[in-house]
């Protein structure tokens, strides 16, 4: 793959992807960040939401990277780019019945956190995660 970049995505559980990227794009707490080759030194926290990526695959072929990513960070080097996440659930993981439950069970948690804001913005959070796996679901 012409002009492309190590891109190393872990979990808790296990290395997600780890591989060459020609773009790496993940929504940072300041919002989304696109990574190339070549890209000057970054660190960022990461918000919940869908990270894409142009990666290569099987057989030398570019192909786009979706997943539903938890809150985590994002370091990126001229030669590297390294995403360290709570969770990272492609399509094929993701339960639509349980997402739709934990978005309603969610949106009634921020509902009732009223204006204690560390109890909204953890709502959110959930919120946010839910949405992505619905939307990495094709939903």
């Amino acid at each position: 793959m012409a002009n492309a970049i190590p891109f190393q995505l872990i979990t808790p559980l296990s290395v997600k992807f780890d591989g060459q990227a020609e773009l790496v794009i993940a929504v940072g707490t300041e919002g989304e960040v696109g990574i190339l080759p070549s890209h000057a030194p970054y660190l960022t926290a990461l918000r919940p939401g869908v990270l894409r990526a142009n990666v290569q695959g099987a057989g030398g072929a570019t192909e786009r990277l979706e997943l539903a990513c938890g809150e985590g960070f994002l370091q990126a080097l001229p030669g590297k780019v390294t995403i360290l996440a709570d969770a990272a659930l492609s399509r094929d993981e993701i339960d639509i019945p349980q997402a739709r439950e934990d978005l309603q069970a969610a949106q009634d948690e921020q509902k009732a956190a009223g204006s204690d804001l560390p109890a909204w913005r953890r709502a959110q959070a959930k919120i946010d995660f839910a949405n992505a796996r619905l939307a990495v679901a094709g939903l």
